[in-house]
């Protein structure tokens, strides 16, 4: 019951600190009407379609995986911080265990992510995308699933950094292939041979088309391929966080 308590309270702590900072509100209201309509409508005009639909109905699976890549790497910096101001020491010495901490940080950064993510969900309308009941919940599903493995992906990464700047650095580095290669820009198919290894080797390129099957657009790999990987996905960040983690 303690570890439960333990996961709840680390999950409560931050998205009570989320509720608190308005630049970060602001920025997850503001991000994707400026995606969606700045990208999706001007890159419309160079290219009317995509993957058989409209280019801005195309971008916005897209515009969904980068909010949740950004958010999701974004949380792993709560470690250095907590680490910083001495909070991490005391989670440390609390008669619970790494895997608890862990999922804990995990679950609370996924939390935080996820709830970014919704206004990019509820501004579909914005490039005329109207899911229904059914696509929704699919949708919410595969951005729930994407948010665990890319927070898990962003807490393996804050434990081995000691430094802010050190953070910003390598969570560039590792968000924007993942993005760039991803399909939410431009379609997966007809690429050179060695770009083509690269998305198929990319996680958040399953995702982004799960979430294509999910609103009945054209999609590449199946249902079953696309969940398999991000279930994959997430479980591996999940034991590669604890992993490192355990050397705090």
């Amino acid at each position: 019951m303690i570890e439960l308590d333990a996961v709840l309270a680390l999950v409560g702590r931050d998205l009570k600190r989320f509720s608190r900072d308005r630049g970060q509100i602001l920025g997850c209201i503001a991000r994707p009407i400026l995606w969606l309509v700045l990208v999706g409508k001007g890159l419309r005009v160079a290219v009317p379609r995509a993957g058989g639909i409209d280019y801005d109905h195309f971008v916005f699976g897209g515009a969904i995986a980068m909010t949740v890549l950004f958010s999701g790497m974004f949380q792993g910096v709560t470690i250095i911080w907590d680490r910083e101001f001495g909070f991490l020491k005391e989670v440390l010495v609390a008669p619970v265990s790494r895997a608890t901490i862990v999922a804990g940080k995990t679950l609370a950064g996924a939390a935080v992510t996820f709830v970014q993510a919704l206004p990019t969900i509820l501004f579909a309308p914005i490039v005329g995308i109207w899911p229904d009941p059914g696509q929704l919940v699919s949708l919410l599903g595969v951005v729930a699933l994407l948010s665990i493995g890319v927070t898990g992906l962003g807490v393996t990464v804050g434990s081995r950094m000691r430094t802010f700047e050190g953070f910003g650095v390598i969570s560039n580095f590792v968000v924007l292939p993942l993005y760039l290669l991803s399909g939410g820009l431009f379609p997966i198919v007809g690429l050179p041979t060695w770009m083509t290894v690269l998305v198929r080797l990319n996680p958040v390129s399953y995702a982004v088309d799960l979430m294509r099957h999910a609103l009945d657009q054209e999609a590449v790999f199946s249902v079953a391929v696309d969940l398999g990987v991000l279930v994959l996905f997430t479980a591996s960040m999940g034991v590669l966080a604890l992993a490192l983690f355990q050397r705090e």
